[in-house]
């Protein structure tokens, strides 16, 4: 971790309107920054496979939430996680959806007691649950 990702705090977030700051703030504290495009995904399946091919997940992904657990905590410090399209994923299977988030925000905490950070944003909040925004005051140092 360097002292610049120090000041990015681990978690799930609705995403802000202009990523472009916070991904400018993960180059300069050199956090890795992932895309998980989520156009089409209606399920389970596909989003784990999503998440798979993105996150550049070993062949051996078992493809289930707990191999998900698993991997985020094996090979994503330091990251960021941008999930984009979210809306049609979120949509169809709301408690996936939810169960997904969960799954990222252990992960994030498990990286934040370790010294690291993970951060993840969807531009879709889950049925009945109201995501904090990622402080926009984070992205200016």
């Amino acid at each position: 971790m360097t002292s610049r990702s120090k000041n990015l705090p681990s978690g799930v977030y609705q995403a802000p309107a202009d990523l472009k700051p916070l991904r400018d703030t993960a180059e300069l504290a050199k956090v890795a920054w992932f895309d998980v495009n989520l156009a089409g995904v209606d399920g389970k399946r596909a989003f784990l496979a999503a998440c798979a091919k993105s996150l550049r997940f070993p062949r051996s992904f078992g493809g289930n939430w707990d191999a998900l657990a698993d991997c985020l905590k094996d090979l994503c410090a330091d990251s960021v996680i941008s999930c984009r399209n979210c809306g049609g994923f979120a949509e169809a299977v709301p408690d996936d959806y939810a169960t997904a988030l969960e799954i990222f925000q252990d992960a994030a905490s498990y990286w934040k007691e370790r010294g690291s950070v993970l951060i993840a944003v969807v531009d879709v909040e889950p049925q009945g649950v109201r995501l904090a925004r990622f402080p926009a005051s984070r992205t200016g140092i």
